[in-house]
C-alpha cells in the first residue's frame, strides 16, 4: 500500500515538473521567435520570472533543441527594484540600482570584482538598452553584502560557473514578471 502510494505521488510530481517545463520551453520559443535573429547561439536561452519569490528557483536554462530545461537557480534582483521577496519597480537608468526587464543577449566572460561573469547588451531600448552602461552582467552572488544585486543577475555561487559556462557568447537572456 504504501509503495503504491509512493508510485502515485511520484507520478503526479512528475506530471506537475514536467507540465512547468513545457510552459518554460514554450515561452522560450515565444522569446527565439521574436529576438532568436540577435542569438548566434539559437538553441539555449534563459528565462529569469521576477513574479517568482527570491528565495526559490526563478532562473530556468531552456535547451529549445531537446526542448528541456537544463538548469535552474535562484537569482537575486536589485535593490532599486526592492528589498522584498519580489521587485516592485524595473528601471533602465543608470545609478538605479534596479533590474531591468527584457531580452539581452550574452557576451563575453571575464573576471572581475565578483569573479567569474558575463556581460549582458539589452536589446530593448525602452527596458534594458542601458546594460552596459550599467554593467548588468551574470555573476556569483558569493562576495555580496546582502542578497540583493545593484542591477545584476546574480546567483548562488554554486550554479554561477555552469550556469555562465552554458549561456555566453551569444545566447538570449529574457527577464520578466
Amino acid at each position: 500500500m504504501k509503495m503504491t502510494l509512493l508510485l502515485i505521488l511520484l507520478c503526479f510530481f512528475n506530471f506537475i515538473v514536467a507540465q512547468g517545463h513545457e510552459e518554460l520551453v514554450k515561452k522560450a520559443n515565444e522569446v527565439q521567435t521574436k529576438w532568436g535573429y540577435k542569438a548566434k547561439n539559437k538553441n539555449i536561452i534563459t528565462l529569469i520570472d521576477f513574479s517568482k519569490s527570491i528565495e526559490e528557483a526563478r532562473l530556468y536554462v531552456v535547451d529549445l533543441k531537446n526542448s528541456k530545461v537544463l538548469l535552474t537557480s535562484n537569482v537575486d534582483h536589485g535593490s532599486g527594484s526592492g528589498t522584498g521577496l519580489t521587485p516592485q519597480s524595473f528601471s533602465n537608468t543608470v545609478g538605479s540600482n534596479a533590474t531591468s526587464l527584457g531580452c539581452y543577449v550574452t557576451l563575453q566572460t571575464y573576471k572581475g570584482m565578483w569573479g567569474y561573469s558575463l556581460k549582458l547588451n539589452g536589446l530593448e531600448s525602452d527596458k534594458n538598452s542601458n546594460a552596459l552602461k550599467r554593467n548588468i552582467v551574470v555573476h556569483s552572488s558569493k562576495m555580496m553584502y546582502s542578497k540583493f544585486s545593484l542591477g545584476c543577475f546574480s546567483v548562488p555561487d554554486n550554479n554561477a560557473i555552469t550556469l555562465i559556462d552554458l549561456i555566453k557568447d551569444g545566447s538570449l537572456v529574457y527577464a520578466y514578471q
